[in-house]
This record gives structure tokens, sequence and C-alpha cells, in this order.
């Protein structure tokens, strides 16, 4: 009996067009509020009029780890540019995390998605990279699902950064 009713309430969901997944689509409001593991808080709102890149990854993905360097790259050339980055990692496990830091020396802002103070408006990541290109209004511009090569990152950016 309770099958029935979770495929009718599933069908009346479909039928009413109603999102049952949390969306970050282009076009919608974006909201981040994290602690970074530097310490500092990091609150998209506050960078409204800036383009920023929300980078979801993780230590575990080996296209992540790879493109980490381009990502360092393209915020030190970025920055001072109303700009702004900040790449949030999945990993569940914090230790991996900090791990990772230790061994790299990126100065990209980075947070941890499962840290009790992190709180998002975006869907659970189900392919890392995720990468959210946020507009200068604060909405959603653009989403990239999987790697994405510097030359396009820098294209992008640049479509986003002209006035």
């Amino acid at each position: 009996m309770t099958l029935t009713r979770n495929i009718q309430a599933l069908l009346l969901a479909v039928l009413l067009g109603v999102s049952i997944f949390a969306q970050a689509d282009p076009g919608e409001p974006a909201y981040l509020k994290a602690v970074l593991m530097s310490g500092e808080q990091f609150d998209l709102q506050a960078h409204r009029g800036k383009v920023v890149v929300v980078n979801f990854w993780a230590t575990w993905c080996p296209s992540c780890r790879a493109e980490f360097p381009t990502w360092q790259r393209v915020y030190d050339d970025y920055r001072g540019r109303d700009f702004e980055m900040v790449a949030v990692s999945i990993d569940r496990n914090k230790t991996d995390l900090d791990k990772f830091l230790k061994k790299n020396s990126y100065t990209v802002p980075i947070g941890w998605r499962f840290d009790e103070r992190e709180d998002d408006g975006f869907p659970k990541i189900r392919k890392t990279p995720t990468t959210y290109f946020i507009g200068r209004d604060g909405n959603v511009a653009m989403q990239q699902l999987g790697p994405m090569g510097e030359r396009r990152l820098r294209s992008t950016l640049e479509g986003l950064l002209e006035p």
C-alpha cells in the first residue's frame, strides 16, 4: 500500500512539474556559506558584483587533482579583476583533504562541504568535478560537469567578465 502511495506522489509531482531534487540551474540564485580550510568565512552574497567560480571536487578524483594546477594558475591570473573562486571538497573524510592540502601549496580558497558550518543551495554532486560559474548578479550563469580545459575555462571567464 505504501509503495502505491509513493508512486502516486511521484507521478503527481512529475505531472505538476515539481522538482524533487535540489537545483542550481542557470538563471537561478546561487547560495553558499562556508568556513574555508584557512579558517576564513566565505559568503557568496558578499561577492555579488563579481564573477565567482564554485568548483566541487574531491581528492580521490584523478581529473580533479590533475586540474588543480590549472585552477591555481587561473585564480592567480584573474584575481583583482572582479573575480573570485572557491573549491569545495566533497571528500567524506576531512583527513584526506588535510593531507592533500599539506602536500600541496595551493592558495585557491578551499572549503569542505561536510563541515557543519557549510550551507549551500547546490544539489548533491554526482560527478566530479562539477563547476558553477556565478554571474555578477549572483545567479548561476553556467554549470560544467566533468573536467574543463584551461582554454575553455579562460574563455568562459573572459565572456562573463566582459562589461
